[in-house]
């Protein structure tokens, strides 16, 4: 938590920028964990 985030109402740029890197996590984390499942899955 940034000081004074209480207070200060997040902009529309600030929640699309925290959903993009949100999404690139997800997107990281799926690339990393798919291929292992396929393995044992197979």
């Amino acid at each position: 938590m940034a000081f004074g985030e209480e207070k200060h109402r997040k902009t529309t740029f600030e929640k699309v920028t925290l959903i993009i890197v949100v999404f690139m996590v997800l997107a990281t984390l799926a690339g990393l964990i798919l291929p292992a499942v396929n393995a044992l899955m197979n």
